[in-house]
């Protein structure tokens, strides 16, 4: 599609959904696979606002990956934005107006505020201006998507099951909040295979753009209230995400919001250390830096698992990443394989000598 037409059809849809909210769902549908053109099928100029930060930088290596000539502007410089420019990133240290002119899409964070230059700048000249997370869920749509939510484990628990369908040999792409040293990077666009791993951010509202195949529900707890009015609030978007995954649904049975959400589901399935759960550890054996348990899938017992990360949550997080796997076809085995190699995110549980 041509970026004139493209264009045209983005500002229809902006029109739509401010014509009618009961139009909105339809309107964001729409606008949704129109993106999933834009960055999964073609190639475009794409500015990043706020490429420093964690998420952003993350797409951007997707963006890269997938072809575009991407550029981003921000305040500092780390060594994430280091390693974009080796591999392509035209970085700017200071966000200015201009930016936006050559840019045929403008992506930003939650972290940027609507005065930013650049962001007033790409919506004078009517350029679709986009956050990361709608720009995200367009990329997981040309796959088949999972997303991992939660308050607490989120980071951990999406590093390992991109770790673990990738030692299945199901080559996953995938996306996470912080530097992975296991998988090499926080983000990858691999061809070759069809899921696609991602963090879902609960904190300012954006999980509604996802319409995963799978998610993995960790945590639902009253935070984030510098956003949300209350707890109900919260529950909102996270029920959201669930009735719009098309397929399973995976929660901690344990944490009592987020059974009360899940448990009625058609297609849920529990885990936890309850008896109750569809997916149990059991028998858990905690050591300095790390954890033997048994897990069982209802009455049957799978076999031992040994995870060198430490901590009771972490074996939780891996029960919720177990049961996903072998949903997907993935042997016990081959898990447990992977989950003794599996090292934590930068800055959790580092050992710096």
């Amino acid at each position: 599609m041509r970026l004139g037409a493209w264009l045209r059809r983005w500002r229809n849809i902006r029109l739509m959904k401010l014509a009618s909210e009961e139009r909105g769902a339809a309107a964001d549908r729409v606008e949704s696979l129109d993106l999933q053109r834009f960055l999964t099928q073609e190639r475009h100029r794409i500015h990043l606002v706020g490429v420093a930060g964690s998420g952003m930088s993350g797409l951007a290596a997707l963006l890269i990956e997938l072809g575009h000539t991407v550029s981003g502007s921000d305040k500092v410089t780390t060594l994430e934005t280091d390693r974009l420019q080796r591999l392509g990133l035209h970085f700017h240290e200071q966000h200015r107006p201009e930016q936006a002119d050559a840019a045929e899409l403008v992506v930003f964070s939650s972290a940027i505020k609507n005065d930013n230059p650049v962001l007033v700048s790409g919506r004078a000249s009517s350029k679709p201006v986009v956050r990361r997370a709608e720009a995200l869920a367009a990329i997981m749509r040309a796959k088949r998507g999972i997303v991992i939510a939660g308050m607490h484990g989120k980071t951990t628990t999406s590093a390992m099951a991109a770790h673990v369908l990738r030692e299945g040999g199901l080559h996953p792409s995938y996306y996470v909040g912080a530097e992975i040293p296991i998988l090499g990077t926080n983000a990858h666009w691999d061809p070759r295979g069809k899921y696609f791993v991602a963090e879902g951010d609960e904190s300012d509202g954006t999980l509604r753009c996802f319409h995963p195949e799978y998610c993995l529900i960790l945590n639902i707890e009253e935070e984030h209230l510098d956003f949300y009015s209350d707890l109900a609030a919260i529950e909102k978007v996270f029920a959201q995400l669930i009735e719009q995954t098309s397929g399973k649904t995976f929660y901690n049975i344990e944490d009592p919001n987020t059974a009360r959400l899940c448990a009625s589901r058609k297609d849920a399935i529990s885990f936890g250390f309850s008896d109750k759960a569809d997916y149990r550890g059991a028998d858990v054996k905690l050591r300095a830096f790390g954890s033997d348990f048994c897990v069982y899938f209802r009455e049957q017992k799978l076999g031992e698992a040994v995870l060198n990360v430490p901590g009771p949550h972490n074996v939780h997080n891996a029960l919720g990443v177990i049961a996903l796997a072998i949903e997907l076809g993935i042997s016990f085995e081959k898990i447990a394989a992977s989950l003794r190699k599996f090292e934590h995110a930068r800055r959790r549980f580092e050992i710096k000598y």
